[in-house]
């Protein structure tokens, strides 16, 4: 990813990061989806980050958003 480096995001800003990707592989996984990738899910949820986002709620729902139509995570939580 271009304009990403290691020190892009501080520490608490990984920790949200790690949370919300997590939440949302859960997610994934909880509606049968195996067709997108650990990475493409990380790529979704960076580029949302790299943005300014913050919320780990929004992280989850817009990398999500960006991968899979809305009814299919939302109907599953």
């Amino acid at each position: 990813m271009h304009g990403f480096s290691a020190n892009a995001f501080d520490p608490k800003t990984l920790v949200v990061l790690e949370t919300a990707f997590d939440e949302a592989w859960l997610t994934l996984k909880a509606i049968g989806n195996n067709s997108i990738k650990p990475d493409e899910l990380a790529r979704s949820m960076l580029r949302l980050a790299m943005e300014g986002e913050r919320d780990p709620v929004r992280l989850h729902d817009g990398a999500l958003q960006r991968l899979v139509p809305a009814t299919a995570w939302r109907e599953a939580g």
